[in-house]
Parts: C-alpha cells; sequence; structure tokens
C-alpha cells in the first residue's frame, strides 16, 4: 500500500472506535508507513456552520497496515 491509495478497514480496534471509525470504512492514506501504521482520512460531510462557515467531519487516525484492505 502507497499514499494515495483508497482502502478499506478490516479490522475493529478500541483506539479506531475511539477516533469514531468503524469497521468496512473507506478512506485514504494520506501518509507514509511509520512503524506499521498510516494516516488514513475517512471522509466525512461537509456542511455549513451557524455562522457561515465551512466545516467538515473527516476524520483522520493512524491505522496499522495490517488492519486495511486495498480497495478496488
Amino acid at each position: 500500500m502507497k499514499m494515495y491509495d483508497r482502502v478499506k478497514l478490516i479490522k475493529e480496534r478500541a483506539e479506531y472506535l475511539k477516533a469514531g471509525v468503524k469497521i468496512n470504512e473507506e478512506g485514504i492514506i494520506m501518509g507514509e508507513n511509520r512503524n506499521g501504521y498510516v494516516l488514513v482520512v475517512f471522509e466525512g460531510d461537509m456542511y455549513l456552520d451557524a455562522d457561515g462557515v465551512y466545516k467538515t467531519t473527516e476524520i483522520d487516525v493512524g491505522i496499522k497496515i495490517e488492519d486495511l484492505e486495498l480497495c478496488e
């Protein structure tokens, strides 16, 4: 797996659940391998808040490479 690959989370861990990511969610690798982990950005929603500022609910979290599967 390399940067910008689309991946799916295939293993549930407490650290991922705490970050708000569940099994079978898809994201994009946005960082190089560091000690067996890669930074994955899981897509969220964009919305306009009360002040007229666009916000996003995307989640970025370090995921063990062995817990990911490439998407086709």
